[in-house]
This record gives C-alpha cells, structure tokens and sequence, in this order.
C-alpha cells in the first residue's frame, strides 16, 4: 500500500509560526530564512551565519509554505531535521545555505529598507493630521 501524503494541518502551522516568532533574526534586517535539505530551518545573516535554528519533522516542513514568503528556499517535504544533529543545526555544509549577498545587495536593500521607512512614516505623518 502507498504510504499516504503528508497533510498539514492547523496545529503544525501554528508550531511552524511559534518557531519563527521566537527566531532570532539579523538586527540589519538582511537577514534570510532558510530551510535546508536536512529539515533544519534556519535565520541566518547576510553573510549567512546562522543566527538560530529549528529541526523541522516533516509534517512542520509541509506546513511551512503556508507561513513564510513565497520565495523560501525549501520543498524538502520529506527531510527530517528533527533527525539532524543539533550540531549540524548550526554548522551547516555551506553547500545547503544560500548564497551571501553581495555588497552591492546590501546596499540595494538597505537604500530599499530606508526608503521604505521613510514613505511609511510619512504615511503615518499624513494619518495623524486628517
């Protein structure tokens, strides 16, 4: 008999959503998400030091499309990190990371970053007056 696909369900998204809200996260805002081929997600820095880490079994893998941006790097359904040793968690092969950014990404994104805070609090300026 087949083995049956793996359903995500209400509660896994929930745990799914506590491990990233206790995640800590690069102060640069540069920071990235990553799942990796071991089931391990991970918050890493810019230049992708691993800031912290969780092994996801792999229900909480299949509902983590449903709380991250769409654009995660994962789809590794089947991987186990609850199985990865803790060690591994946060010493990676570099070849499972996304590559650092540049220093012209930074750069991009800190001038975006900026700019984005500027028209919110003008935003908010505007909000307050009316």
């Amino acid at each position: 008999m087949p083995a049956r696909p793996l359903q995500s369900t209400r509660s896994d998204q929930q745990e799914v959503t506590k491990i990233l809200t206790a995640f800590r996260r690069d102060p640069s805002l540069l920071g990235y998400i990553s799942l990796g081929e071991d089931g391990v997600l991970r918050s890493l820095t810019a230049d992708r030091d691993v800031l912290d880490a969780a092994g996801l079994n792999p229900r909480l893998t299949k509902a983590l499309p449903n709380r991250i941006s769409p654009g995660f790097r994962g789809g590794f359904g089947e991987a186990d990190g609850a199985k990865t040793l803790r060690e591994q968690w946060f010493n990676p092969d570099k070849s499972m990371l996304p590559p650092p950014l540049t220093d012209k990404q930074k750069k991009t994104t800190r001038k975006m970053l900026k700019d984005n805070k500027e028209m919110l609090e003008g935003r908010m300026d505007n909000t307050s007056k009316e």
